[in-house]
């Protein structure tokens, strides 16, 4: 299990987070032509916002394959907060430290309608919280989905408190009945409106996959292959016929994602080798991937314009520098940080296996 868990899955981690930055090079390499008088189009074949469904089927596969043999234990959804905590916030902190400091030193660079004290709070305390512009985004704008990846985290640990099978009906329960209150309330109630997208059902379909995999279903490797030619072409039949408009998001970015995570958790294990282990080390960073990319982007697409660059190559270099900045904040802060916390936070039997 370790070795499909380790490979695959991370492995897809990365390329859910590259699918993420292309756009957002694209969007930057956008404003650098604008800046200059050069012409741009975009790629616009998919909704590469596909990278966040594929994360969010991921983080509801790996919170059940992690936790499975600990619902009703005592301290295990301590445990797990405290974990999750770790994981998430400091560098996220950091990051939106960072985006805050670039908004007061250099607006002129950066899309954002103003800061308010609210607003800045809420960045920091995972609340979705609306801009001037109404818009529920935090200050480091990629900040929204952990604001839905911290409720999930809430809603699993009180599931944590009861055995397996009654949390994880209470779990499904949980989400059914926000989202029903949040289809049926006022458009004055955003937290709610928010935290019940249908879009949270993505964490649902992980955990099923999780299920799956942990009874030991498995795929062949043409069964696999076809589950990801499906996930990949049902994307790209939402978004050309723009059924994202109209369609939960749950639908048209949550089944491609369950068909690619499905394909990739249980069909065969890829082989250890150095581009495997490099792929999954670029998994291992994508989180960071996911945060930094916006800074490095956004100062490469300056100098780039400065010393006139083509456009295209301000496109791959810039992708390319996200992906080796990121790998360097993963071992060098991200990383740190991290076993700091856990064995300052934990007993010493339980850090040495966190940090492990």
């Amino acid at each position: 299990m370790k070795l499909t868990y380790l490979v695959n899955v991370q492995i897809l981690r990365f390329f859910a987070a590259a699918l993420v930055v292309f756009a957002h090079v694209g969007v930057e390499v956008g404003n650098v032509a604008a800046r200059t008088g050069r012409a741009f189009e975009e790629i616009g074949l998919i909704d590469w916002g596909l990278g966040v469904d594929i994360f969010f089927v991921i983080s509801g596969f790996i919170m059940y394959y992690m936790m499975h043999d600990r619902f009703g234990a005592p301290g295990a959804p301590a445990d797990f907060l405290r974990r999750r905590l770790i994981r998430i916030v400091p560098l996220y902190w950091i990051c939106t430290t960072l985006m805050l400091a670039s908004l007061l030193a250099a607006p002129q660079l950066i899309n954002n309608n103003g800061l308010d004290l609210k607003h800045i709070v809420a960045s920091y305390t995972f609340i979705p919280w609306p801009r001037a512009d109404g818009e529920l985004f935090p200050i480091l704008s990629l900040g929204w989905t952990l604001n839905y990846e911290m409720l999930f985290y809430a809603l699993f640990a009180v599931a944590l408190l009861l055995p397996r099978r009654a949390g994880l009906g209470a779990l499904g329960a949980m989400f059914i009945l926000l989202i029903a209150a949040a289809l049926l309330a006022p458009d004055r109630f955003f937290l709610l409106k928010f935290w019940g997208n249908p879009i949270i059902g993505e964490f649902l379909l992980g955990t099923c996959i999780a299920a799956l995999f942990l009874n030991g279903r498995r795929l062949s490797g043409a069964v696999a292959l076809g589950l990801v030619v499906a996930g990949i072409a049902l994307a790209l039949a939402f978004f050309q016929t723009a059924a994202y408009e109209h369609v939960w998001r749950l639908v048209t970015g949550g089944i491609p994602a369950a068909l690619i995570v499905a394909a990739a958790v249980l069909g065969p294990a890829l082989r250890e080798n150095g581009l495997a282990r490099a792929l999954a080390l670029g998994g291992d960073a994508s989180y960071a991937l996911y945060l930094t990319h916006p800074f490095t982007i956004k100062l490469f697409g300056v100098a780039g314009a400065k010393v006139g660059l083509p456009l295209v190559a301000i496109y791959a270099i810039g992708f390319a520098l996200t992906v080796l900045v990121s790998v360097g904040v993963h071992l060098w802060v991200e990383k740190p940080i991290g076993q700091w916390l856990v064995r300052k936070t934990s007993s010493p039997k339980r850090a040495v296996r966190a940090a492990s």
